[in-house]
């Protein structure tokens, strides 16, 4: 009964009615009470503007074996990144459970990853939703919508693009002026690969009970072609890309009608509306057209003062989060390092001044970190010791021009 009132209290911060809440997973209360279009769009805009103080992206690499055939339970699954976080200011947890097509969640669509979590019967989404709603954290699963790892000589290509190379934008040991040299990069003018990515989405919506889905676009920003040659990214390509999202949209809508809880969609993009445009992103469209429910802005590099991205938040009523990453504030840092504390808090502080909605982390795993306690709370980090800076553009592999030809004409930094 306490596990019960606890899902029902989540459910009803989140917009959701009472009827409704009683639907999760094991609850009682029989079929979904079905929401009308204009009940489901109401929960679902009251949900986008859930307190969400940090969000951690997780990249999944905690489903594997702590040594060589080692198993890996559900309690060390846990342990590794998520239990501890309980109590801290982490509201939200956005899983990421693989590359392009290679999961390690059950799917119909996708391949399965194994790894010592799967051979012992784990589902590492189903684990992750499970224990974030027990313990009042939304779960979002995380698509990459072009992770390219596999670029690497020693990665192996998942067997859909082994099957289907002609959906690639080159092949291995290609040189291209740009696109940081991401030749497994999956061409999104090509019918086939959109058809494929909304299915990839939809199995996930329709088999896991997750709060949203992101699409992170920054990882890696290589959407269409033409990019890796240098040559224009049309209105075409934009237009394309834009169905997607929204053939994206009506899936979730018809999907949060049923279950009877609304299903959000976040982005992460480059913080620069002329960027995004640049790579294929309308982003301004789909925030008029309300095809979005939540912006995560910058990465490894950062474009314009958080200012510009949260007053685009405002503008179309969706919060707005500033993505930190340690290889860009920490000027090239690892994600192994150590936290250089001050960096992390006066760069948290400056975002929050700006007006962001809440702070992103990304290859930040160590759950016991300090971060996870002291990045949410504005108030708390001006009184802690902390270093005055915003970084844009770190000096290493991934910055704006290496990806997109003239992508530093975009660099907005304030100057002194």
């Amino acid at each position: 009964m306490a596990d019960r009132l606890n899902r029902r209290a989540f459910l009803s911060a989140l917009g959701v009615g009472p009827a409704a809440a009683l639907v999760w997973h094991g609850a009682a209360g029989g079929a979904p009470a079905t929401l009308s279009e204009d009940e489901l769009i109401a929960a679902r805009k009251r949900a986008r503007q859930r307190k969400r103080r940090i969000i951690m992206n997780n990249d999944g690499n905690d489903a594997n074996a702590p040594g060589p055939g080692e198993a890996l339970s559900r309690e060390q699954f846990l342990s590794r990144r998520t239990a501890p976080l309980v109590g801290s200011q982490v509201d939200a947890i956005f899983y990421c459970t693989g590359v392009f097509n290679s999961y390690t969640h059950r799917s119909e669509e996708s391949e399965q990853r194994k790894n010592a979590l799967t051979e012992s019967g784990g589902d590492s989404l189903e684990i992750m939703t499970e224990f974030g709603h027990a313990n009042g954290m939304e779960v979002f699963w995380s698509m990459r919508m072009n992770d390219t790892h596999d670029s690497s000589p020693d990665r192996v290509l998942c067997q859909w693009k082994q099957d289907h190379p002609e959906c690639l934008v080159g092949t291995q040991g290609q040189k291209f002026p740009y696109g940081c040299g991401r030749w497994s990069s999956v061409d999104y003018g090509m019918e086939v690969v959109r058809d494929k990515v909304f299915r990839i989405l939809e199995d996930v919506c329709s088999r896991y009970d997750v709060d949203g889905i992101e699409m992170d676009f920054f990882r890696h920003p290589v959407l269409f072609r033409p990019q890796m040659t240098g040559d224009p990214v049309t209105e075409e390509h934009c237009a394309l890309m834009t169905g997607l999202v929204r053939r994206v949209r009506a899936m979730t809508e018809r999907i949060g009608r049923e279950r009877g809880r609304p299903l959000l969609i976040a982005v992460r993009v480059p913080d620069s509306v002329g960027y995004c445009k640049a790579m294929g992103i309308d982003l301004v469209g789909w925030l008029e057209e309300d095809l979005i429910d939540m912006v995560t802005g910058a990465g490894y590099f950062k474009l314009e003062p958080w200012e510009n991205l949260a007053a685009l938040g405002r503008k179309y009523d969706v919060p707005a989060y500033a993505c930190l990453v340690s290889r860009r504030i920490m000027d090239g840092g690892q994600p192994e390092a150590a936290t250089a504390l001050q960096v992390w808090r006066g760069e948290a502080l400056n975002a929050w001044k700006a007006g962001v909605s809440g702070i992103y982390t990304f290859n930040r795993f160590d759950p016991e970190d300090p971060i996870f306690r002291e990045l949410g709370d504005p108030a708390l980090l001006a009184t802690l010791e902390h270093v005055d800076q915003t970084a844009y553009v770190a000096n290493m592999w991934s910055r704006p021009e290496k990806w997109l030809k003239g992508g530093l004409e975009y660099l907005r930094e304030p100057s002194e």
